[in-house]
């Protein structure tokens, strides 16, 4: 597969160009998405993403993170990237829109593997996708509005998807209610989203692991090389020391 991805080699070339004593990069975190981010008992959000970036500021002294405590929709998040108003997006999977409209940055911050849920009762069992592709119109797949797995699913054909609800909450009605066959997201997350909102005794997650995707952070496509280097250099660094496996080990 090619796309678009910044590399660490070819960010070396421009990392002894001068940045400033300190750079700001803007973010925010993205609702639905644990455990990237999570909203703690005391109102903070914290999550994966968020102790990254701890980790990351305590890396490279001059790398200040801002705004990983205000919740954006992710479709609004890709197109304030997009178009310059933040800086980076925080784990999410590849699809062919976003390579042309991003950067990579190289290595993945962590490797999901996307399930199929279904409603307790359900005795259906699935292996792959060609025993989706078999039910038909009882094979409906409820994906969240605007998830980077709908363009996957789309270029596989013959999947029948339904990405009109705005949160794993609303697919999870709409499952209940009969309006959908499977639920499709991932884990780490599927479960823990099923347990805080008390569903888990009501849907069951398929066991087969119909997808299994690395999870990057994405840039805006024209951030200086400077400024993408210095980010790039210390996310490496933790690659290299096994801080950055260590924290995706923490959730599990």
């Amino acid at each position: 597969m090619i796309f678009r991805v910044m590399m660490l080699g070819c960010l070396l070339a421009v990392a002894h160009r001068a940045v400033s004593a300190t750079e700001i990069y803007r973010t925010a975190a993205q609702p639905e998405s644990a455990p990237k981010y999570t909203q703690m008992a005391d109102g903070r959000i914290g999550g994966f993403c968020v102790e990254l970036f701890r980790l990351l500021e305590r890396q490279e002294p001059a790398l200040r993170i801002q705004g990983d405590q205000r919740f954006v929709p992710l479709k609004r998040l890709e197109k304030q990237v997009r178009f310059g108003q933040l800086d980076f997006i925080c784990g999410v999977g590849d699809n062919p829109d976003r390579r042309n409209h991003f950067l990579y940055l190289q290595p993945p911050i962590f490797t999901v593997r996307y399930h199929l849920a279904v409603r307790s009762d359900d005795p259906v069992e699935i292996r792959q996708w060609d025993d989706v592709r078999a039910l038909g119109e009882e094979g409906i797949i409820l994906i969240n509005h605007g998830s980077g797995a709908i363009e996957r699913l789309q270029a596989l054909q013959g999947l029948i998807i339904d990405s009109g609800g705005i949160s794993s909450a609303a697919n999870y009605d709409k499952l209940l209610m009969k309006r959908g066959r499977f639920v499709y997201y991932r884990s780490p997350g599927f479960e823990a989203d099923l347990l805080r909102h008390h569903l888990s005794g009501q849907i069951r997650i398929l066991p087969t692991a119909m997808e299994t995707i690395p999870f990057y952070i994405l840039f805006y496509q024209h951030t200086s090389p400077a400024r993408l280097a210095l980010f790039a250099n210390a996310l490496q660094r933790l690659a290299d020391s096994s801080e950055l496996a260590d924290l995706a080990k923490r959730y599990p």
